[in-house]
């Protein structure tokens, strides 16, 4: 018996216990009846105890339905046999955050729906400390009109709208208004989850009976690949914590950039269009830099060697490629970016152990790097770059590999 959906607050039960068994690591339980959530709908399973009244004890770390048996896998104390009453209790903070976030989800999809066209559903994701929605959307999802849909959860949920269950016949689930994948369906009958007079969607999942129970609801992550869409969400005091973080955030840039919250964003597509200019300009430098190298000698042995800020680092390697087809020499550049690149290349024709010189560069920029034995690449500690460079010049004695 399925006392989950019979009544989504029963925190505590008993019941008997129809079957036990064993694996090397757990204990598996069926019970006669059961308040634990297997899992479904997105929503994430339930977890918990049962106590037997001969003092076994198992704690339930997770709960999964199986060839329609619903079964407890448990990390087990004592004895529990089959026959037995015990008394069951869920962990309701996590089972009430599930509830919670289930039916906020069900919630800011509507919203979405009515400020973006033709969205779909592709899953859900409700589990302990992560809530999201995956959709797919024809248009990109721009800020602005989250924010009206964000608006339009809250009034919601302030509302204080009843979320009420019904059963519907599979055969006229088609016809319904409501949100359905027929083909996700199994049994005779369609259970719809609706929030009074705002939403109706087809879920197996657990929600609460009244919106206002979510609290707040806002947008934390926007992550998206092609159309598909990935929108994390947080609710009541986390949701606002999380908004009085980003106002922290906010104020703090506002204050590094010296302008204000309302000239922020204005101020940001300044400074980024400024510093795709500079990029521009430091390419061109580069690239006039890259032209005019000359080489120094250690010896008998040529040697082109230069740290770079900001080049392309496919060009650089295209340079030392040219480089040691036309001369007999040996090649070390260095690339600072968000990361330190770093190449070493040699005419294959010259008896200089590149390996042994690579070994020791790339140990001091902590870099991991491959390529051949004429020519080599990695990247690493930008800051390090020059005493590894410096490194490969001074251990360039190394000539017979």
């Amino acid at each position: 018996m399925e006392l989950y959906y019979e009544d989504p607050y029963l925190k505590s039960f008993t019941s008997k216990v129809n079957s036990v068994s064993y694996s090397n690591s757990h204990t598996f339980i069926v019970l006669e009846r059961t308040a634990f959530f297997p899992g479904g709908g997105g929503q994430s399973f339930d977890t918990g105890i049962i106590l037997g009244k001969k003092g076994g004890s198992a704690k339930v770390v997770e709960t999964r339905m199986e060839k329609g048996q619903i079964i407890h896998i448990c990390v087990l104390e004592g004895k529990i046999e089959p026959g037995e009453e015990v008394q069951c209790k869920l962990d309701w903070e996590r089972r009430y955050e599930l509830m919670r976030a289930h039916t906020a989800q069900h919630m800011f999809f509507q919203c979405l729906s009515r400020f973006f066209s033709n969205l779909y559903v592709v899953k859900d994701n409700i589990d302990v400390g992560r809530h999201a929605l995956f959709i797919r959307s024809p248009e990109p999802l721009d800020f602005e009109r989250i924010a009206e849909a964000e608006k339009l959860a809250n009034q919601t949920i302030k509302e204080g709208r009843r979320v009420i269950v019904h059963w519907v016949k599979k055969e006229e689930a088609g016809k319904g208004d409501f949100r359905v994948k027929l083909d996700r369906i199994k049994g005779n009958e369609v259970r719809v989850v609706e929030i009074e007079g705002f939403d109706k969607s087809a879920c197996s999942g657990v929600h609460v009976v009244n919106t206002n129970e979510i609290g707040f609801l806002t947008l934390t992550r926007l992550t998206h690949e092609g159309d598909e869409y990935t929108l994390e969400f947080e609710f009541g005091e986390k949701a606002k914590d999380f908004l009085l973080e980003i106002k922290k955030v906010c104020m703090d840039t506002c204050s590094i950039l010296q302008t204000h919250p309302e000239l922020l964003e204005k101020t940001a597509e300044k400074l980024k269009a400024e510093n795709l200019m500079m990029q521009e300009q430091l390419k061109g430098l580069n690239e006039e830099l890259l032209g005019r190298l000359e080489p120094t000698m250690k010896g008998e042995i040529k040697i082109y060697s230069k740290i770079f800020s900001g080049m392309d680092s496919k060009k650089l390697m295209e340079k030392a490629g040219e480089l040691i087809k036309e001369e007999n020499a040996l090649i070390i550049f260095g690339n600072k970016g968000e990361k330190g690149f770093l190449i070493i290349a040699k005419n294959p024709e010259m008896s200089i152990d590149l390996k042994t010189i690579a070994e020791k560069a790339f140990k001091i920029i902590e870099g991991k790097w491959g390529g051949k034995e004429y020519f080599v690449s990695g990247a690493g500690k930008a800051e390090k770059l020059e005493e590894a460079i410096k490194s490969a010049i001074e251990n360039v004695g190394d000539l017979h590999g």
